[in-house]
This record gives structure tokens, sequence and C-alpha cells, in this order.
């Protein structure tokens, strides 16, 4: 089943194609690595495709009820907050009907017959949302999810403004995979950060696509795009030049503008057997 389709997209600033006649769809299940030349549009593309910026043409059309997880980047985490309060602030929505079940409590006492039945019956409507949720096990998944990807040994109770920048990365990972998305959608997910906080990201990548998620990540990292995708799209001058495998790509590319970009990565060898 296909989750995203993106037709004949164009889009530019001034007189500058950033991208042209871009079409592809995502399936269920899929990892699509998105990569190419710094500049080419990638970014671009992220943000049309989770409607932060609107195409000059074409059309980007997700399936019915899908809920996609955006890394952001630059999302504020403010001082005072601990991991643990970041990762359950995942569960927001179910908290308010919490708070709201709570108010309903509260005025049971007083309300005349009339009001009675129109409380009792929200009540009850509450109550099966939140179980149907697993909410009274909020506290169990966030520790589930905390210890995949390592956030346990720094502390759930740590201040999140005292984590490095791969710290970080994790926890805003950790808070999309609690919100249980069809879809990670993630941009650049290891910029600026160091060898070893790089990899420490990619780990906790690694282990989100082992679950099966659909994913489509923008990257530079060639290596982790080739060893954790299913389908490959290298961009170049605002098109998609080569789609295909991992190995299609990167062992027996088509397109010379294609191999021309591995022999400047790999100058060596531009086969990368996998």
């Amino acid at each position: 089943m296909s989750i995203l389709n993106v037709e004949h997209l164009t889009h530019g600033f001034g007189d500058r194609a950033i991208f042209e006649d871009v079409s592809f769809r995502l399936l269920k299940g899929e990892h699509i690595g998105l990569v190419g030349a710094n500049g080419e549009g990638k970014s671009t593309f992220m943000s049309i495709v989770t409607g932060k910026l609107m195409p000059d043409e074409g059309k980007v059309e997700w399936a019915k009820n899908v809920h996609a997880g955006y890394l952001d980047q630059h999302a504020v985490l403010e001082k005072g907050m601990t991991i643990g309060q970041v990762l359950k602030s995942a569960f927001d929505p179910l908290l308010k009907k919490e708070e709201r079940m709570n108010e309903i409590c509260d005025r049971l006492g007083t309300a005349d017959p009339d009001e009675m039945d129109g409380l009792m019956e929200e009540l009850g409507t509450i109550q099966d949302e939140l179980t149907l949720h697993d909410f009274y096990a909020i506290d169990a998944k966030v520790e589930e999810v905390a210890r995949a990807l390592g956030l346990l040994d720094l502390g759930l109770d740590r201040d999140v403004t005292d984590l490095s920048g791969g710290q970080r990365t994790k926890v805003l990972l950790a808070k999309l995979l609690l919100e249980k998305p069809d879809i990670l959608l993630l941009d650049e997910p290891t910029s600026a950060l160091d060898p070893e906080l790089t990899k420490e990201v990619l780990e906790a990548i690694r282990t989100i696509a082992n679950d099966g998620i659909t994913m489509l990540t923008v990257t530079h990292e060639i290596d982790f795009a080739r060893e954790l995708s299913d389908r490959i799209i290298f961009m170049d001058k605002g098109n998609i030049v080569e789609e295909g495998t991992p190995r299609e790509i990167f062992n027996h590319p088509k397109e010379q503008r294609t191999r021309e970009f591995l022999e400047f990565l790999f100058p060596a060898d531009y086969q990368i057997y996998i």
C-alpha cells in the first residue's frame, strides 16, 4: 500500500529551480534514503512533504489517516524539563483527557440529574479511549523506548539542556516513537554532530528501522543510507537522476552523474560491496 505519493513536484527560489518534475511513491514498511550533494533540494523537498512549504507545481498526497512523525532538529527543549518529561509529553493528548476526566469526577457530586447523564456519558467515552490507547501503561512504555535508545543510562530525571547534540537527537527520536507514527521523516538526523555522536544517533535509528516502521530519510551519510534503505533516490540539480536498491545504485549505477558522485566520495573505488 502506498503511504505517500509525490507527483510532478516543482519548486524554486527566484530564478533558481531547486527541483523540477519530481515524482515517486513510498510504500508501507519501506525505507527510502534520499541522497545527493549539498544544495540539491533534498531538505527543501522534505519541507514540502511535511507541509511547511507549498510547491510551485505538483502535489503531495498522503494516504488517509496516516500519522507522520517529523524529526525537527530545531525543536525547543525547555530548561528544567527532564528526559522523562519530554518523553511523556508524547502522550499530551491523553494526559489532557485524563485532566478532563478528573474535572468530571469532581463535578459529579454537585451535578443535577440532567447534567449527570451527560457527564457520565462523557466520562465513559474518555475512559474507553484511555483504555484503548494503554494510557495506564505510559510509564512502562516510556521506560521501554528509553532503554531501547540508550537513554536510561543517562537518567530520565536529567535536564535536557545538559545533553549533547547527539543525546538530544535521541530524546527527540524516542518521543517520536512514543507518538506511534506510521512513518518517520528524518532530515539530516546527524547534521553538525561529531563522529562519536553520529555513531550513537545512527545506532538509535538502526534500532527503530529494525522494528519495521516506514522511513523517509534525507542524509549525507552514504553508509547509513546503504545499510538501512530498501531504495535509494539520488538527486542532482533538482532532478531524480536514478533510483534503485542500494546494490543497484552503489554497485551498478546506470547514470553517468551517479557514477561521478560516487567516484567523488570514494575516489579509490566507488563500488561499495554489500
